[in-house]
């Protein structure tokens, strides 16, 4: 669900001529928590530190799964890093709080779209190529930091609680949605 859903927001952010921002899911016991989406990031550090950060409110939810989403040439240009082949992929990463992640790369070929959009930059629509799956292969460091973060930091930040970071986080220009927030049901 979570995939259809990323694929269908990065289809229609190329057709108005962008990228699907950076995302982070955080779940808790199997129930999605909270979503958030990266602020307007400047090149360089501040990109790398705005991708980062995502997992401040997988740490304030109590986050024990977290699914991140990227496009790799997008989050390549935004932290200079160089560009490989083309590199356009749709990245799809879960990671759980035992260290382990899987990682899919939704690789396309942009094609122009005929006519005008909304946003007047030039629009694309993607050819999805075959996935390409793996598990615990390198990352890009913003990336890599987001997931380590996401549960190294949940002591330090879950204490101001979820609504604060969600406060701070869209004062700071993330797009936050809190889903589910309610504690876990005890087992019995």
């Amino acid at each position: 669900m979570l995939t259809d859903s990323t694929a269908r927001a990065h289809t229609a952010a190329m057709a108005d001529g962008m990228a699907h921002r950076p995302s982070l899911t955080a779940l808790r016991s199997g129930r999605v928590v909270a979503v958030a989406h990266t602020r307007p990031l400047y090149t360089g550090q501040d990109a790398e530190k705005g991708i980062a950060d995502l997992a401040l409110l997988a740490a304030a939810a109590a986050a024990d799964c977290i699914v991140l989403s990227w496009e790799t040439c997008d989050v390549k240009i935004a932290c200079d890093f160089p560009l490989d082949v083309p590199d356009e992929a749709l990245n799809i990463l879960i990671a759980g709080e035992d260290g382990q992640y899987m990682h899919v790369e939704f690789p396309y070929t942009a094609h122009p779209a005929a006519g005008p959009n909304r946003t007047g930059l030039q629009g694309f629509r993607p050819q999805w190529l075959t996935p390409i799956q793996s598990t615990n292969s390198p990352l890009l460091g913003p990336i890599q930091r987001a997931v380590e973060q996401s549960f190294a930091q949940r002591a330090a930040v879950a204490p101001s609680g979820l609504e604060a970071t969600k406060v701070w986080m869209e004062a700071h220009g993330y797009d936050v949605t809190l889903i589910d927030s309610r504690p876990s049901a005890p087992a019995g």
